[in-house]
């Protein structure tokens, strides 16, 4: 039995149309969605954050 896709929401968001067109045309020609390569790079930015917020700081010592 497959499991069920996770919840998803809408999110709007505003870009420059150069920056827009470019995001199109890099899903283009990967063969994804605009979604897709939008997710994989929050997805990618989220687990950089998180991995910087766990690293101590230089006054925890």
């Amino acid at each position: 039995m497959r499991e069920p896709p996770p919840a998803t929401c809408r999110v709007t968001v505003h870009l420059p149309t150069d920056l827009a067109e470019w995001l199109h045309c890099f899903a283009e020609i990967s063969h994804q969605t605009d979604d897709d390569v939008v997710r994989r790079l929050v997805e990618a930015e989220r687990a950089r954050v998180e991995a910087n917020w766990e690293r101590p700081g230089p006054d925890d010592a």
